[in-house]
């Protein structure tokens, strides 16, 4: 061995030639990590790489995986260090990329599991690229707030070609071996249980021959773009567009992606790398990188929580589904889909045949759309028994109520089935009920919790764990393996009406029926609430979405939970649509008009009965600032979140936060609500709170938020 450190290892092959592998296997990690410890390491692998007689070389991992990319947690320390700090190590990055992208002889690299960022703009210095068959391939910096600032944004437009590599790059997505193969980001696909070091010395053997001439493919990397002006423009416009459609103007990422490729298109490598250095630097110093920054750390930390929950906690093999409704066919069609039995169990066969019809309509998307084979959607449906019995749910170890949300009907069915499987772990898929109170008909409550999953099911990727009074610490375990099982995410929270997306969405949607009735107008707050703050949709169109009649029974629900502040109001317009029948898309009014275009997709438009009625019963429309919008529709979910991190509802900021990202849609740029408080400032908030104290108690700013606000501190330390 002629190198051996922490973090890189050089090896001297058996080979006619003379050829050496540099060797990625972290000592310290689990994954290869490009820490700032790794680059050092791997600066000193140099010394031998430019002097030794080596005729080529290889760089591969020895783990399972490539390289994870760059460490994120210490990227975050870097950039509030500034913008010098920032450049500097960009510098000093380029200097040991540079120096192995130099090396006088042809390299490979060998792409095994998965290579991200940093990782991928390594293996980019080589001539040649190998993909093992299971590999894929991101440069996902574009969903922290920044780009491939290590080489990446110079070399692999020069490499895939323009249009391709903006794709890679504004997008972040994952490409497997096929798409990175047809991309030409890689020269071949070996198979992974084939020894790939075989295939790659054979072709640096074809390199150092002369039989291929890897040196023209170094060459291409350093030279311009062979573009004329206007396919360059023409390339960047395009690329603006579909950016700008996608992601609107509040993640300026991309643009700087393009901003940078345009000015350092016609440049030689060095220069244009210091182009690629200025458009990172400016992407660091941006108030939303860091946002991002918090939100990728907060998932990393979300799903070490999950971890430690789980680690003895026994897999679920055989779940049952009572309850065959949509929400019902949609936890039967996730479940069988991550390769579980499922006992689907309904009262009556039309029962079923919907919950199945919901399964089956689902399956048949995916199959439509390429992602699923007719063979696996067959193998799906019939992991699905459906059945009118109790008695079939004897050998399930995990049962999932999803009946009407009514208390009463909960309880009996709750009964039955402990009765049926005495040694399952029953969960209620309720939204709003206390599940405390539903435990009561239980004789084991420590076996029973909440798996509240988000409709639509197969799309939202959180499920709230609720932790009732009773509730077992091994029944929280093993309700957490199972949610990780069908790989979404799940919040441990503590038990409360409403839990805690619900409980806090509801004052937002009250704040709406408040707002409205003081003169606001539909369109104007919904615009402001989604082009302006940046939510999916405005509150409008999103109670149309789920639905005026699960709002109101929620509204109901929370009203006699929290009183004080959540009491249904007075003037209850989302309550009057919903007695009238219009719930919204289901229905195809509600506060809009719901009408299929030529596709058939439900496009709304104004709904002109609707504004009469509001005409009748509210202030005249009244042109609300656009602050004055935002901070009283973001109050009161603001201040109901900070009691239940008080409260003990939930247990961080970080668990909230991804709650919200992932729950509701809260913008990502923006962080999460308590990041965003502790961005707009908690003293500032609060001082901008007290004029609209005025309005009510939705409005009462909470002492947690005060003390916090005298004390200066924030909810992230």
């Amino acid at each position: 061995m002629m190198y051996h450190g922490p973090f890189f290892k050089l090896n001297q092959l058996p080979t006619q030639n003379n050829i050496v592998e540099l060797v990625f296997d972290s000592e310290q990690d689990s994954v290869n990590t490009l820490r700032k410890e790794a680059l050092i390491d791997l600066e000193k692998t140099l010394k031998l790489l430019e002097n030794e007689n080596i005729a080529g070389l290889i760089i591969r991992s020895d783990k399972r995986l490539f390289s994870a990319g760059a460490d994120i947690k210490s990227f975050r320390q870097l950039f509030s260090d500034g913008a010098n700090a920032v450049q500097s190590y960009l510098e000093w990055v380029h200097s040991i990329y540079n120096r192995i992208e130099d090396l006088p002889y042809p390299k490979v690299a060998i792409i095994n599991g998965v290579a991200a960022g940093g990782g991928v703009e390594l293996s980019l210095l080589a001539d040649y690229r190998l993909a093992t068959s299971d590999a894929k391939i991101s440069m996902p910096e574009v969903k922290l707030g920044i780009f491939p600032g290590w080489g990446g944004v110079t070399r692999l437009p020069r490499i895939i070609g323009l249009d391709t590599a903006l794709s890679w790059l504004t997008t972040g997505k994952n490409f497997k071996a096929p798409e990175a193969l047809k991309a030409h980001m890689v020269d071949g696909i070996v198979d992974a249980s084939l020894n790939a070091v075989d295939q790659a010395v054979a072709l640096l053997n074809s390199a150092i021959s002369g039989e291929v001439k890897w040196q023209e493919r170094h060459d291409e990397k350093q030279q311009p773009l062979p573009l004329n002006n206007y396919e360059l423009s023409m390339s960047l416009n395009v690329a603006r567009g579909m950016v700008a459609k996608s992601v609107g103007t509040n993640y300026p990422a991309p643009f700087h992606i393009l901003d940078t490729i345009g000015k350092s298109a016609y440049l030689q490598r060095d220069a244009a790398l210091e182009i690629e250095a200025e458009g990172f630097v400016a992407c660091t110093q941006s108030p939303v990188t860091d946002a991002l920054v918090t939100v990728y750390l907060n998932d990393m930390a979300v799903k070490s929580i999950s971890k430690n929950y789980v680690k003895n906690a026994p897999k679920t093999e055989h779940v049952g589904v009572i309850g065959a409704g949509i929400m019902g066919g949609g936890i039967a069609y996730v479940s069988s889909e991550s390769n579980l039995d499922v006992t689907l169990k309904d009262i009556n066969k039309a029962g079923l045949d919907l919950g199945l019809k919901e399964a089956n309509k689902l399956l048949t998307k995916q199959v439509e759309k390429g992602r699923m084979k007719p063979n696996d959607m067959g193998d799906v449906l019939n992991r699905i028994v459906p059945t009118l019995y109790n008695q079939a749910l004897e050998n399930t170890d995990l049962i999932i109520e999803a009946v009407v949300e009514n208390p009463q009907v909960k309880e009996k069915v709750l009964a039955e089935l402990e009765s049926a499987a005495p040694n399952a772990v029953i969960a209620s898929n309720t939204s709003t009920l206390n599940i405390s109170g539903l435990a009561k008909a239980l004789k084991k409550p420590e076996n029973f919790c909440g798996i509240h999953f988000f409709n639509p099911v197969h799309r939202m990727p959180l499920v709230e764990i609720i932790r009732g009074e009773h509730t077992s610490e091994a029944t929280v375990a093993k309700a957490v393996n199972y949610v990780l099982q069908l790989r979404k995410t799940p919040i441990v929270v503590n038990d409360c009406a409403g839990f805690l997306v619900n409980r806090c969405l509801t004052p937002y949607f009250l704040a709406f029926n408040q707002l409205l009735v003081d003169g606001g107008s539909i369109s104007q707050i919904d615009k402001v609430m989604s082009k302006g703050f940046g939510w999916p949709m405005g509150p409008a169109l999103l109670l149309d979405v789920i639905g005026l009649d699960t709002t109101t029974h929620c509204i109901d629900v929370m009203s006699k939970a929290f009183p004080e502040r959540q009491a249904k109001p007075e003037i209850n317009i989302i309550e009057q649509l919903n007695d009238k029948g219009h719930l919204g898309q289901k229905s195809g009014q509600g506060f809009y008009l719901h009408t299929p275009d030529r596709k058939g997709r439900l496009k709304p438009s104004a709904c002109r009965e609707t504004l009469d009625m509001l005409a009748q019963q509210c202030e005249n429309v009244d042109d609300f600032s656009e602050e004055d919008i935002q901070l009283r529709m973001m109050l009161p979910m603001l201040f109901e979140v900070t009691r239940c991190l008080d409260e003990g509802i939930v247990n961080s900021p970080q668990e909230a936060d991804t709650a919200f990202l992932y729950g509701t849609g809260f913008p990502p740029f923006k962080g999460g609500l308590f990041y965003y408080m502790d961005s707009y400032g908690l003293d500032t908030l609060v001082a901008k709170a007290k004029k609209y104290e005025h309005l009510g108690p939705l409005y009462q700013i909470p002492q947690g938020l005060i003390t916090r606000a005298e004390q200066n501190r924030r909810f992230y330390a």
